[in-house]
């Protein structure tokens, strides 16, 4: 409640006695008023409803954008951002975000790299699968597929899914998976499927088929996410009950089916989306969506780390928990095996528009997306070349990730050396391995370094794969 002044009594009458304005004159000074806070406020919360809106599956219109696979990273890290933004203030335990032991390391581990199928194969900004090095990566997840009427539906592109299953002939020990959701998870097709046992028995007879059909070493499951921004709780709860379906189903073929889930990073999708203790007893490993930690909204419109591997000193609460570090320790505290944690590494960065050239740091006010890329998201390719036209760059020390800048545009993003030390910490904490999302906006064609193709993945692998330091 407001507290009002008082007034003396007779003063107050003084006031009266003064000839009263003219009505006329009353309802124009609430129309000049009403007319300057509209300029001043509708247009700012008109752009962020439509943002928001932009989160819901309902709303979402492709034709805006130039394709879906922008439409749903976008949708993803506007969920990030609404994580953020319902939790900033909450006072969350941080305590578990910087482990004191390292493990021994492991021989063993993975290297999951997505490649995601697009319409313009035909055209030299598409990464084709005769392009793709089939000793990077010791599994290739591609997609996405969609979830059509309780069934998995590869689409018309059947012919690039071969193609991609024909690498396991050039690296016999490659494994090709398919996922289902992802830049097709724009409905509400995930939620119908898991409702009841008949809808997902359909799904998973549909699943089998395919994997036996086309060869297909798994399935990866890319729904982001369950029980999320107030849909129905119960989703949680039937997510597990179609893992373990699947599981039990997978046991029954000829060939033991590879099942993995991509599943979020931010503390609060985490609470309200897994029941992680059980989701462990049934997938062969998760693939953590480790970035988009920050990206410009409307209602924090400032400059951040897309996937930083470390808090800032600075950050604070919540904040310090938006980092691959905090992210994959919680993971772990709330039960998933650490072999089976495969931590997300991006091979993409964010842009922004700054609002003045010259507050170009971290946490400088930014006014949109950058002219870069699409919709915020810049491909490797696209980052080198703002690079070598004249971009100066700076490597965040704390974060161990950089960021550039040039004019208005800022992009955070990955290099060669952040990557190196993602795959070092991942080698040296004994995770199950790391996840590049992903090869198609890697730099393939040799942009940054004259013959030298996928340069971030190739990083992560000499890591991983070969122990290379």
């Amino acid at each position: 409640m407001v507290n009002q002044i008082p007034v003396p009594q007779a003063k107050y009458k003084l006031l009266t006695d003064v000839r009263q304005p003219r009505w006329e004159k009353k309802i124009l000074c609430l129309v000049l008023v009403s007319l300057i806070l509209g300029i001043l406020f509708v247009p700012r919360a008109w752009i962020g409803i439509v943002i928001l809106r932009s989160v819901s599956v309902e709303t979402l219109n492709i034709e805006t954008v130039e394709n879906a696979k922008i439409v749903t990273w976008l949708r993803r890290a506007r969920m990030y951002a609404e994580s953020t933004k319902e939790n900033q203030n909450a006072d969350r335990n941080n305590s578990i975000s910087s482990p004191q032991h390292f493990y021994t390391n492991s021989s063993k581990q993975i290297i999951v790299c997505y490649y995601s199928v697009s319409s313009n194969l035909n055209t030299l900004w598409e990464l084709n699968p005769s392009h793709i090095d089939p000793n990077l990566c010791t599994h290739i997840i591609v997609g996405f597929a969609s979830v059509v009427n309780c069934s998995l539906d590869l689409g018309s592109n059947l012919s690039v899914y071969k193609d991609v299953i024909a690498l396991k002939k050039l690296q016999p020990e490659l494994r090709v998976m398919i996922s289902a959701g992802g830049s097709n998870e724009l409905h509400l097709s995930f939620s119908e499927m898991v409702k009841n046992y008949s809808n997902r028995k359909r799904f998973i007879k549909s699943v089998v088929n395919v994997t036996k059909t086309f060869g297909f070493d798994g399935l990866d499951l890319d729904w982001e996410f369950p029980a999320w921004l107030g849909a129905d709780e119960r989703e949680k709860i039937n997510f597990t009950q179609l893992l373990e379906e699947l599981r039990r189903e997978f046991y029954h073929t000829k060939e033991t089916l590879i099942l993995s889930i991509s599943v979020a990073a931010p503390q609060a999708i985490v609470d309200q989306s897994y029941d992680v203790v059980e989701i462990a007893k049934y997938v062969d490993f998760v693939n953590l969506m480790s970035y988009d930690y920050h990206f410009f909204v409307w209602y924090y419109p400032i400059t951040g780390l897309n996937a930083p591997l470390f808090p800032r000193a600075a950050e604070s609460g919540y904040l310090s928990t938006l980092n691959i570090n905090f992210s994959a320790q919680y993971w772990l505290s709330k039960g998933m095996p650490r072999e089976k944690l495969i931590i997300g590494i991006p091979t993409y960065g964010h842009s922004y528009e700054l609002d003045n050239p010259s507050n170009h740091g971290l946490l400088a006010p930014a006014n949109g997306f950058g002219k870069l890329g699409h919709a915020g998201f810049t491909s490797y390719t696209e980052i080198c070349e703002f690079l070598q036209n004249g971009a100066k760059t700076v490597f965040e020390e704390e974060s161990k990730v950089p960021y550039a800048y040039k004019d208005k545009e800022w992009i955070s993003y990955d290099d060669v050396t952040s990557v190196y030390y993602k795959a070092t910490w991942v080698r040296a904490n004994s995770f199950g391995g790391a996840m590049i999302f992903s090869l198609n906006v890697d730099d393939w064609n040799d942009t940054c370094k004259f013959n030298e193709s996928f340069p971030l993945t190739r990083t992560i692998t000499k890591v991983l794969r070969y122990q290379e330091d």
